[in-house]
């Protein structure tokens, strides 16, 4: 079986989260390490439904412990436009279509085929554990918090198989990933009967809610730590509005949320003061409006970000492997979305990529997701590699 093959396979078992539920791709996977000789490994979760799936290789006494790490789950389809379906793989122009196949179905296929490959002829020393993940999509509360929370991972680093492309395939080793604020801004006005709205002064929230957001928009600038990739925080405003009840109403509460990319050093104390001054600013500008931020209730609040040492063992192992694979070096970088990585080094302080894996990460929660046929078949020796190098070497 090669890895397109596999990545077919698993493009074929439906895993979309919401709503959530990833016991058929378990198995699937589960049956298909067991097929390779890897055996069935072991699942563990909070829930039946949000299965996560452990498999340990052991090489030898010491040496080091890697873990290779894919989450199980998918986005959803959604409102995109497909030219294909997206559960039916479909192999074109260089590419391998399907939901999933870049984000990160693709990577979970090189992982279990480099893992195997390994297998069948393993360094003296060191361990290995493919860790595959449920809920990734959705906050990782069943997954890799569960996980995390629960000491379930137990390794000297951790490799993220998301998309590492972000202008071209495998161009960066990703050593920060950024983190994620999820923030509602409540605004209120005086509701009342709408043919009176100019008699009585009534304030129409929605009104000043847009107002606010469009300053929240251009004005809102959080405070960040400067680094060494220029790299700040991103502030999405208005990924959602809300507000008023109907036609014969001034509407007395507004909302819009927004998401704001965190950077590493940004702490949730200073965040929430630099909310509030904008706030208080804001106000104090406008028609007397009351507002409040809250954020989005937990695990989905404020994921954190991470960094890595760039001169660690596990980037210098990613960084030769690629080197080996495709010729020339590659830089270090920033991973500009939110992965695992906030879970499994924010709790348990291990070493964690966050993004080393095949394809770009623009073809990801789009319509004609895909993933390229010649990044598919590099990743599993680029694994391979990586697994050789970091688990026989000194602990």
């Amino acid at each position: 079986m090669d890895v397109v093959s596999l990545a077919s396979h698993l493009i074929e078992v439906p895993s979309p989260n919401l709503p959530g539920d990833e016991r058929a791709m378990a198995d699937a996977v589960q049956s298909v390490s067991n097929s390779l000789g890897l055996g069935r490994g072991r699942v563990v979760g909070a829930l039946a439904e949000r299965p996560n799936v452990l498999i340990d290789l052991d090489f030898g006494p010491g040496g080091r412990t890697l873990a290779l790490s894919g989450h199980l789950d998918t986005k959803p389809v959604g409102d995109a436009e497909w030219a294909t379906d997206p559960f039916t793989p479909v192999v074109q122009d260089g590419y391998l279509y399907g939901l999933g196949s870049c984000d990160m179905k693709g990577a979970i296929a090189a992982m279990l085929l480099a893992a195997t490959n390994v297998a069948q002829n393993p360094p003296l020393a060191g361990r290995l554990q493919l860790v595959f993940t449920a809920d990734e999509e959705f906050g990782s509360q069943y997954g890799s918090r569960y996980l995390a929370e629960n000491r379930l991972v137990d390794a000297d680093a951790i490799v993220i198989g998301e998309p590492a492309g972000v202008f071209g395939d495998w161009d960066a080793v990703h050593v920060v990933s950024r983190g994620i604020a999820n923030v509602y801004i409540d605004v209120k006005g005086r509701q009342g009967h709408s043919s009176l709205s100019e008699v009585n002064g009534y304030v129409s929230a929605t009104q000043q809610m847009a107002r606010m957001l469009t300053s929240f928009a251009s004005d809102f600038k959080p405070e960040y730590p400067v680094n060494e990739w220029g790299m700040g925080p991103t502030v999405n405003a208005g990924v959602t509005v809300s507000g008023g009840i109907g036609f014969g109403v001034v509407p007395g509460l507004a909302t819009f949320a927004s998401d704001i990319r965190l950077v590493p050093g940004m702490e949730r104390e200073d965040f929430e003061r630099d909310l509030q001054i904008f706030l208080d600013r804001a106000s104090a500008l406008a028609t007397p409006i009351e507002s409040s931020f809250r954020f989005e209730d937990a695990p989905r609040d404020w994921l954190p970000p991470t960094a890595v040492d760039p001169m660690s063992p596990i980037v210098l192992a990613c960084m030769r492997a690629v080197a080996g694979v495709l010729g020339g070096e590659i830089p270090t970088g920033v991973f500009p979305g939110t992965t695992d990585a906030c879970w499994l080094q924010g709790i348990l302080g291990i070493p964690t990529l966050p993004a080393f894996g095949p394809g770009m990460l623009e073809r990801a929660h789009a319509a004609d997701e895909r993933v390229s046929i010649q990044s598919l078949y590099d990743s599993v020796p680029i694994y391979e590699r990586v697994i050789r190098e970091f688990c026989g070497g000194d602990a």
